[in-house]
């Protein structure tokens, strides 16, 4: 659990645009509609990965005026409740401190290979997510990036939409196809990940794969057919960011296919979906 004090420590209300959260002068944040723990992340620190700072009060709290009597780690960092009070810990243990009650924190667990941030990675696309609909979307790709410096694998799918918009990736559509790709199995993806060719991934800022999630993703590409293999040529270059920043592109080529004569361009925007 992360206790580093140099970080805000309230109270109060932070904001950075577009989120915002208020924190209490004990750290209380009663949690409200459609708040996540990466939007508190995005608004205290500027990322959307620094979520072992907020935890649960043991036992809950039904009112802001009822005591924390103790403190438990967040299991299921995608699952917060609406009205529910959570605790930002740096801001309630400089509040427990100054009541001359410090609290002894815990040491601090190794991170998480899906939460270490790095700027090296490659990634590969595994194609179509082939005889599978999934409604408001117009195309759903898999796709596999790999952190280099760990040698981890994480695997997604892209569901992309045209005219530049995409699917909320916090939603129950979200959940429902996780559980369908991940009954496919961990082979299906080992197999495909096995042949694919990889790409580098030009990453502008330090990522993690659990961040990735929550990244607007624009593809622009074409494809050019000709009807003959090593003449046809696909090219989509894949960009996640947010409206200020771009963290990342990668560009997927291929030319080893057979199809028939024609050609495309096209430009859609996204979400994507982790499914391990």
């Amino acid at each position: 659990m992360t206790t580093n004090t140099d970080k805000p420590v309230g109270p109060g209300r932070f904001s950075k645009s577009p989120y915002d959260v208020s924190i209490a002068a004990d750290g209380k944040i009663l949690v409200r509609k459609d708040d996540w723990l990466s939007k508190y992340s995005w608004a205290l620190y500027g990322d959307y990965d620094t979520l072992d700072v907020f935890v649960r009060p043991l036992p809950a709290l039904q009112s802001a005026n009822d005591e924390i009597k103790g403190i438990q780690e967040i299991e299921d960092v995608d699952r917060i409740d609406t009205g529910e009070y959570l605790i930002h810990v740096p801001t309630y243990f400089n509040w427990m401190e100054r009541q001359g009650k410090p609290v002894k924190p815990k040491p601090q667990q190794p991170t998480k290979p899906e939460n270490v941030k790095t700027t090296n990675w490659q990634a590969a696309n595994l194609g179509a997510l082939d005889g599978t609909y999934f409604l408001g979307s117009a195309g759903a790709e898999l796709l596999v990036f790999q952190n280099l410096d760990t040698g981890t694998n994480y695997y997604y799918v892209l569901l992309k939409a045209g005219a530049g918009f995409g699917l909320d990736p916090l939603g129950k559509t979200a959940k429902l196809i996780k559980n369908i790709l991940r009954g496919l199995g961990a082979a299906f993806f080992a197999g495909k990940a096995a042949t694919a060719n990889w790409e580098p991934v030009q990453v502008s800022f330090p990522v993690s794969a659990r961040s990735l999630t929550n990244l607007t993703m624009r593809c622009h590409g074409w494809n050019f057919k000709t009807g003959s293999p090593k003449q046809n040529w696909s090219y989509e270059k894949l960009t996640g960011g947010t409206p200020r920043f771009d963290y990342f592109t990668v560009t997927f080529k291929e030319n080893d296919w057979i199809a028939i004569p024609g050609g495309s361009v096209y430009s859609t925007g996204g979400t994507l979906i982790w499914v391990w």
